[in-house]
């Protein structure tokens, strides 16, 4: 009696673990996994402020001791039921074959930084387990989504192509022509076209790090006729993808609307 209710616990922990449902919701169990690994990130990342680390430091760390072991507990879980899955095998050989699987080594080096008292910095090696979230995230919905913007670029490649080529052609003209503007001004900033063409695409991308200006009136008016043209070099390809992603929808409406027809 108590070996069929264990039985039925692995297969329902199995179950939890694997995420197969039909409709592709991820798994109360997989859930709560995210969020500890995001909670865990997050505590790794601002405990590296001096000030978080001076007042709050015990704290975090007691949690980390806490999360720690929840990531323990849900080793242990899939070890218990990793024979039940035909890829890793029956027995303790399905239990070692998959303790030496990337996703288990992976889950190892997350857990270890909370039990062995090292720097902060290097608590945050938990972060790929971010890459059991990819690998839970198979809902329909992020499936629907990757379709879409594959199906958008594919379409709309030929005037993507174009506007790159715009972009391009672009920030060759402007460096070209900043170089000659200030070059003899600023020859440790805008001293070469390379070092004018990183000038050009922080002012298309409208970062603007400030790190290299133009000061004669020539390279301004050059940087302000760049940086309206810029706006087009964002714009245009934003639009086109927009424009993919409507068709797509149309297109996958289109297609449910005849198949709900012919099935009346």
């Amino acid at each position: 009696m108590v070996r069929v209710a264990m039985n039925e616990l692995r297969l329902r922990i199995y179950e939890q673990i694997k995420n197969d449902s039909p409709d592709g919701r991820t798994s109360l169990f997989n859930k709560i996994c995210g969020v500890t690994i995001f909670i865990s990130i997050f505590f790794a990342v601002v405990i590296t402020e001096n000030s978080i680390d001076y007042q709050f430091g015990d704290e975090i760390d007691f949690l980390d001791w806490i999360i720690g072991g929840l990531f323990c507990v849900e080793y242990i879980f899939r070890l218990w039921v990793a024979p039940l899955e035909e890829k890793y095998g029956k027995g303790w050989k399905g239990t070692l074959r998959y303790m030496i699987s990337p996703m288990a080594i992976i889950d190892v080096i997350a857990i270890i930084p909370s039990f062995i008292g090292v720097r902060a910095e290097l608590k945050i090696l938990r972060i790929i387990r971010l890459l059991r979230i990819l690998k839970i995230g198979r809902s329909e919905k992020f499936k629907e989504s990757i379709y879409h913007f594959n199906y958008a670029l594919r379409l709309k490649s030929q005037e993507l192509q174009i506007s790159i080529f715009y972009t391009a052609l672009l920030l060759l003209i402007s460096s070209t022509f900043m170089y000659l503007a200030e070059s003899s001004v600023q020859p440790g900033l805008l001293g070469s076209i390379p070092r004018c063409f990183w000038w050009s695409i922080t002012t298309v991308s409208a970062v603007g790090y400030g790190d290299s200006i133009p000061v004669t009136a020539i390279g301004k008016t050059i940087a302000s006729i760049t940086s309206l043209l810029g706006i087009a070099a964002i714009a245009i390809p934003t639009g086109i993808l927009a424009s993919g992603f409507s068709e797509s929808i149309g297109v996958q409406e289109k297609n449910e609307n005849e198949s709900n027809k012919n099935d009346i």
